[in-house]
């Protein structure tokens, strides 16, 4: 008896072709963003505060505007610099008490942290116009990179809110000065009625 041939199916004993799997997975665009973004705005912060701490120091005679100008490395850095100080409010804190010691009394100093003077600034701005190839003209707040501006405008708020900072100390101490003044003048008052008093009755 001659075995029946049986007839292969082709189709039905192909093997199966796996799918490929991606051995890399593409990256995440959305981690990128939130990466580069949280970078500018490191660097927006930290250069807000740079602005802040070096007219700082120009201000209070820490250091010169030379070495002031010096720690900025760009054009762009120095017309933000320069134009930050120029967007800053001149002599904030006036003097409204005795800075000397007068009497037995103390004085006040104004504090000159965030008292930005004309003369300071001036001075920032011809050794900016000297070294530099920043004029006038191509001083505009507009043609700053967008990350510059927005740490331009972080270190306005910054030093605006050190000045009014400084501004509240510096009239709590004076009011202290006076109130010591008013109690020393009023105790010296009262003795020398008290004595005007016994001479008149001793004189009696």
């Amino acid at each position: 008896m001659v075995e029946e041939k049986k007839i292969v199916n082709p189709a039905a004993n192909a093997e199966k072709v796996p799918e490929k799997t991606s051995d890399t997975s593409e990256p995440d665009t959305g981690d990128q963003i939130i990466d580069i973004s949280a970078d500018q705005k490191k660097f927006e912060t930290d250069f807000a505060l740079k602005l802040v701490e070096t007219l700082i120091s120009v201000n209070n005679d820490e250091i010169s505007a030379f070495e002031a100008i010096n720690r900025f490395a760009t054009k762009p850095e120095i017309c933000c610099f320069i134009l930050f100080a120029r967007s800053l409010p001149l002599n904030p804190i006036v003097a409204i008490y005795p800075e000397g010691s007068f009497l037995i009394f103390r004085g006040v100093s104004v504090p000159k942290s965030v008292n930005l003077t004309e003369g300071k600034l001036s001075e920032i701005e011809e050794k900016i116009m000297a070294s530099h190839d920043v004029s006038n003209e191509s001083l505009h707040l507009l043609d700053l990179p967008p990350e510059m501006l927005n740490a331009f405008e972080i270190a306005v708020t910054i030093y605006n809110g050190k000045a009014e900072k400084v501004r509240t100390s510096y009239l709590a101490a004076v009011k202290n000065a006076k109130a010591q003044v008013i109690e020393v003048s009023a105790a010296a008052i009262c003795v020398v009625i008290i004595i005007t008093t016994a001479l008149a009755l001793l004189v009696d």
